[in-house]
């Protein structure tokens, strides 16, 4: 499988990334870009700005990568991907009449050693002024490198927050980590067993949007009980998820102890009932002897 072949079937990362000021001043199109390129290929990619005021405005082409955090949230932060060193401005310039439009071009030049990949890139325009710079409006660039595709997905962890619970809000921790060279898409379940090995419940797991390359995932999820009993003990919990266009699988495991209030409520009154029992016996045999 190759990165042509399957780009079309990529993270559909339509949305611009900007900050606002208080009138908008100037707009951008595309809003995205999705190219596969082969190493040393190269490709200019036009983002045009159009100045909606009306006075002429000075515009500068600014790049930057984006990141995923933690919860699959994407971040633009500069110097974050590597390919943002492969983009060169034909123009860092442009000064736009109101009411017209310009051009910024960005030359993607892929180096010829660069290894199949996929990247996450902004590019755009920010807006010039003589006290500040203002506002920035960004294009999303999807670039995959050709080559053989690895989809790969590691468990880092999954744990029962708690190794005790005494009501049905049990709570899990799931860590994940794309090591692959492709953005994968992920779903997954969670399964509870007792100890009898029979399944006692099946929940789907929310996993967010698609996992960038050699980015990492944590989610905290609770599985949704029906009204049935769940009875006191030792319980076995499984958690299953489903990756990438060939939907692989790996799965993790954990255990903990379900002991609900009433059950020790009922604990409890029958120690005290055998305490009052032995006590009650005592007192007799004294009273006999």
């Amino acid at each position: 499988m190759t990165f042509k072949k399957i780009f079309l079937f990529s993270f559909i990362f339509g949305m611009s990334f900007l900050c606002f000021s208080p009138a908008k001043a100037f707009s951008i199109s595309p809003l995205k870009y999705t190219i596969s390129l082969d190493p040393n290929d190269s490709k200019d990619l036009v983002v045009t700005v159009k100045n909606d005021s009306s006075q002429k405005k000075e515009y500068e082409a600014v790049v930057a990568g984006i990141q995923q955090d933690n919860l699959g949230r994407s971040i633009i932060k500069s110097n974050s991907d590597i390919a943002e060193n492969w983009i060169k401005y034909q123009n860092k310039k442009i000064n736009i009449n109101g009411g017209e439009t310009g051009d910024l071009i960005f030359t993607i030049n892929i180096p010829k050693n660069a290894l199949p990949s996929a990247h996450y890139i902004a590019i755009g325009a920010q807006e010039k002024n003589k006290e500040s710079v203002g506002a920035q409006l960004m294009t999303i660039v999807v670039l995959h490198i050709a080559g053989t595709v690895n989809e790969l997905l590691v468990l880092e962890k999954f744990d029962s927050i708690k190794k005790y619970y005494f009501n049905k809000k049990l709570n899990f921790l799931l860590q994940l980590k794309n090591t692959g060279n492709i953005d994968l898409a992920l779903s997954g379940k969670l399964e509870i067993y007792n100890f009898k090995n029979n399944i006692v419940n099946s929940s789907p797991i929310n996993l967010g949007n698609k996992l960038f390359s050699q980015s990492n995932r944590t989610a905290n999820f609770s599985p949704i009980f029906t009204d049935k009993i769940l009875w006191p003990g030792w319980y076995r919990s499984l958690v299953v998820v489903d990756y990438g266009l060939t939907q692989q699988q790996i799965v993790g495991g954990t255990n903990f102890w379900y002991l609900p209030v009433w059950f020790l409520s009922v604990l409890i009154l029958l120690l005290v009932l055998i305490i009052l029992f032995f006590v009650i016996r005592k007192n007799k045999h004294e009273k006999t002897g």
